[in-house]
């Protein structure tokens, strides 16, 4: 109960609450278009500006200029987005936030001193609901706060007045509660009522007993993925200008689901997607945010994830909004980056040692190494992080084969077209793993590989010769990652049906 009063306090803080003037007036009727009048007494400033709030964001939308009596009027013959708007002063300081919803015809009055208890709105009847809400909420900080000091004053003495006061917050948080509960049920469709229960906490049960006696210690976190979205209506657009969106998206899907494999996180998106309407704004920011998402993710293994996205959106016109050079852009990206997954076959490179002969006699396989694993190492000697990332790599090999822990190969691939600079480098570093370059091989290694950059590193399982790394990760971290592969391979391999 706690969590939810502070959640509440949270979104008042945002923006101060000031105190209301104006004499009563005759309640408007929604017309067309839009105009919504704030009367800020002892304003100075010339404009103020509107603002709604877009993801994590304001983002401004109007001005209005002070009649000279501190009124200011923002007005249009069309409606404007639904949503959480901020009036904010030329100081960039936030004066009051309230909600534009269908009937955009109304008054406001407020001043610059801060008493919430004072406001006054006439003309919308959500925004009333949101005032009624915002008092109670600062009425249930003052409480806290007093009981709070009271409390300190027996920190190192009295149990049972600390336990008083305790039960007394508690009862604050309990009747904060059940106000915003009854709030969400008497007036359901309003978009602050959305909002309020968009903050609250999904109630998981109990994990049930199975029939072995022991306790299902997977329920509850399944539960919880699974109901994650339950207080959202996906389906409605408004919720792009709440600030209660964006927030919970990156919850669920980078800390909820950011550790777990990539179909069970494949899953889960596309039970969300399922859950907005199709061709629908929420279901396009959904899109547009979970492809950026996991394309540009640092966790190793989520570029599958948006793979997965554009080939089950993007790439089968889901997307309506896409032209055809943008699907095309998807298509050509897909088509080099799925051959590339971790888990994919990697394909096997022949060329030319660089190293050793003149005359290009001997050739080596990335197939046809010894270690358990092996890491390709695209790079060019004329480029400065190249040089510093080699020298890197070569002081983790040395060390690692000077303790006889070395469990990897380098198999090192100039890009260099000057060939005799490039067997010079080599020769002259003594780079003690297998150097082939040239401009022969038995594929087009820039194109199979991907290679849009130098330097460029994969590292592939040689039992398997599939791709367990298609990223450049630091050089020191190799061993560390290699070990924790395997202790993920064994258990997994542990867990298989015998």
């Amino acid at each position: 109960m706690k969590k939810i009063v502070l959640l509440f306090v949270m979104l008042l803080s945002f923006c101060p609450l000031f105190l209301v003037y104006g004499q009563k007036v005759k309640t408007i009727v929604p017309k067309q278009g839009h105009k919504m009048i704030f009367k800020i007494d002892y304003a100075t400033d010339n404009y103020v500006y509107l603002a709604i709030h877009y993801r994590e964001k304001l983002l401004l939308r109007d001005s209005a200029k002070n009649d000279g009596r501190g009124v200011f009027v923002f007005e249009g013959e069309n409606k404007i987005e639904e949503g959480l708007y901020t009036v904010v002063s030329q100081a960039k300081r936030p004066y009051v936030n309230f909600i534009v919803d269908g009937s955009q015809h109304f008054k406001y009055f407020l001043d610059t001193i801060g008493d919430v208890r004072n406001f006054k709105v006439e003309g919308s009847p959500e925004n009333s609901e949101m005032l009624r809400f915002q008092r109670k909420t600062v009425k249930a900080q003052q409480d806290v706060k007093y009981y709070q000091g009271k409390m300190k004053e027996f920190e190192n003495g009295n149990k049972d007045s600390i336990d008083f006061y305790t039960e007394k917050m508690k009862g604050i948080n309990k009747e904060m509660e059940d106000f915003i509960n009854d709030l969400i049920a008497q007036n359901p469709t309003f978009l602050f009522s959305k909002l309020q229960k968009s903050y609250k906490f999904i109630d998981v049960p109990e994990p049930p007993v199975l029939p072995n006696g022991t306790i299902d210690s997977n329920f509850q976190a399944i539960y919880y993925r699974n109901h994650y979205w339950d207080n959202f209506d996906l389906t409605d657009n408004r919720f792009l200008y709440l600030p209660s969106l964006e927030p919970k998206m990156k919850d669920y899907f980078n800390k909820i689901l950011g550790m777990y494999e990539v179909d069970t996180i494949n899953k889960y998106v596309d039970m969300v997607l399922q859950k907005t309407e199709s061709d629908s704004l929420m279901y396009r920011y959904f899109i547009e945010w979970l492809s950026y998402q996991f394309e540009s993710s640092k966790i190793i293994g989520h570029d599958a994830v948006f793979v997965h996205i554009a080939k089950e959106n993007q790439l089968k016109g889901k997307c309506k909004w896409l032209d055809e050079e943008a699907i095309g852009k998807y298509e050509r990206r897909i088509k080099s980056m799925e051959p590339l997954l971790i888990g994919k076959k990697s394909v096997e490179l022949i060329m030319p040692d660089t190293t050793l002969t003149q005359d290009f006699t001997k050739w080596h396989s990335s197939y046809n190494l010894s270690k358990p694993y092996v890491v390709l190492w695209f790079y060019d000697p004329t480029c400065h992080t190249c040089q510093a990332e080699s020298e890197k790599l070569k002081a983790v090999y040395d060390s690692l084969e000077t303790i006889g822990k070395r469990n990897f190969d380098v198999y090192a691939i100039g890009s260099d077209t000057d060939l005799e600079r490039w067997k010079k480098y080599v020769r002259d570093k003594k780079y003690p793993w297998i150097n082939v370059g040239g401009n022969t091989a038995n594929i087009d290694y820039i194109e199979v590989y991907n290679i849009i950059g130098n330097p460029t590193m994969y590292i592939i399982d040689n039992s398997t010769k599939e791709i367990i790394l298609n990223r450049r990760i630091e050089m020191v971290g190799i061993p560390s990652f290699l070990e924790q592969y395997e202790k993920l391979k064994e258990y997994k391999n542990s867990i298989q049906p015998k």
